[in-house]
């Protein structure tokens, strides 16, 4: 791969990956606005199992909060890292990968903003946070982290946010007293007023942005789609079987009506007869052989053991003599009048004679040569 494709291609997945993304949003709100009251109740009755977690002196305080009830634990300092931390998830009965991981960092980190957004602009908040801190900050974005949170009721269209930015090597000095670093973690969270903590940067939006509600969905909706996919696996097979059985049904008929259509000669005696008979190609092979150049035939019929030739030649009147003279054919006759032609210089004949041992009432065979 040319080394110059990847920023381009880079970029170009970027740009899919932030169009997916979009859609996914659009589509879970359209699904929200469209499913009944009482099952969204029931689809978000499973909420996000969370921890969080801070330096308390000697050691790390670990409060998890899930459906089956808080807990909390104190480990010290020396001993807290990130397998402690899975080994504690295991005990509750809990996953990592279920779970979000908030470590509590001091309001002194951060810089905030007081933010005024229209509510139609929520939407394209991200951008326009990324705008405003190229603009009006002296910040860059591949140096901080940064997220705003809604701080009151909306009044007049317009919501109330605080924009949190904290830059990237302050959390890792500040994970790094836990034994942890950014990867360890999901968002950053602070100590609120009441003492609980408030998550204000998420780092997995697309984990954390989706409810638990929209993961049964997508899980419903795929096993819909494979009870869709089997049914429509079982019935194209039944309808093959179908027809494959109708077929055989039709060629059992068939074999059989052959069967009653033939004559009461035993299979031995048919298959001698049918090799006894003078076929068409053989026919063909020996006029060809004992009619003379100056001859041309323009119609051939053979039925009934009986072979009907007309055409033109030098010598129409000595034709029959050379065919009675043939072992294949006997009984040669004019059957009309012998006429010259002015235009082909020749005699217009008409003829018949029969096959030796042909059999009666065979099927009719016709060809026509144009002169």
């Amino acid at each position: 791969m040319p080394v110059a494709n990847l920023p381009a291609r880079a970029g170009g997945l970027h740009v899919l990956n932030a169009w997916g993304q979009g859609f996914a949003q659009w589509w879970l709100s359209g699904l929200r606005d469209a499913v009944p009251a009482g099952w969204r109740v029931w689809a978000e009755g499973e909420t996000r199992p969370q921890v969080t977690l801070w330096r308390d002196g000697d050691g790390v305080t670990c409060r998890l909060k899930s459906g089956s009830g808080p807990a909390e634990i104190r480990i010290p300092v020396s001993h807290f890292n990130a397998g402690a931390l899975e080994q504690w998830f295991t005990g509750q009965g809990v996953t990592r990968e279920g779970t979000n991981v908030a470590p509590v960092i001091s309001h002194e980190l951060f810089f905030l903003r007081e933010l005024s957004v229209p509510k139609a602009a929520i939407a394209a908040l991200p951008k326009i946070l990324e705008q405003d801190i190229v603009r009006r900050t002296p910040f860059q974005l591949s140096d901080i982290w940064h997220a705003a949170t809604a701080v009151g009721e909306e009044a007049g269209g317009v919501v109330p946010m605080c924009h949190w930015i904290i830059r990237r090597d302050r959390v890792e000095a500040a994970l790094s007293e836990l034994g942890l670093t950014s990867g360890d973690v999901d968002c950053l969270a602070v100590a609120g007023a009441d003492g609980e903590a408030l998550p204000v940067i998420t780092f997995r939006t697309v984990r954390d942005e989706d409810p638990a509600w929209a993961l049964r969905a997508v899980r419903l909706l795929a096993a819909g789609a494979l009870a869709a996919v089997l049914l429509g696996l079982t019935a194209f097979e039944w309808r093959q079987a179908s027809v494959a059985d109708a077929l055989e049904t039709a060629l059992a008929e068939v074999r059989q009506s052959a069967q009653n259509g033939r004559d009461g000669m035993d299979p031995a005696a048919r298959l001698f007869a049918m090799k006894a008979e003078t076929g068409v190609l053989a026919v063909w092979d020996e006029l060809s052989r004992i009619l003379p150049d100056h001859t041309f035939l323009t119609e051939t019929r053979i039925a009934d053991g009986t072979v009907t030739l007309s055409g033109f030649s030098a010598d129409a009147a000595g034709l029959v003599r050379i065919i009675d003279q043939s072992p294949l054919f006997s009984g040669a006759t004019l059957t009309s009048a012998i006429t010259p032609d002015a235009n082909e210089r020749k005699d217009r004949f008409s003829l018949a004679f029969k096959l030796r041992g042909a059999r009666s009432a065979r099927p009719a065979a016709r060809s026509r040569t144009a002169p």
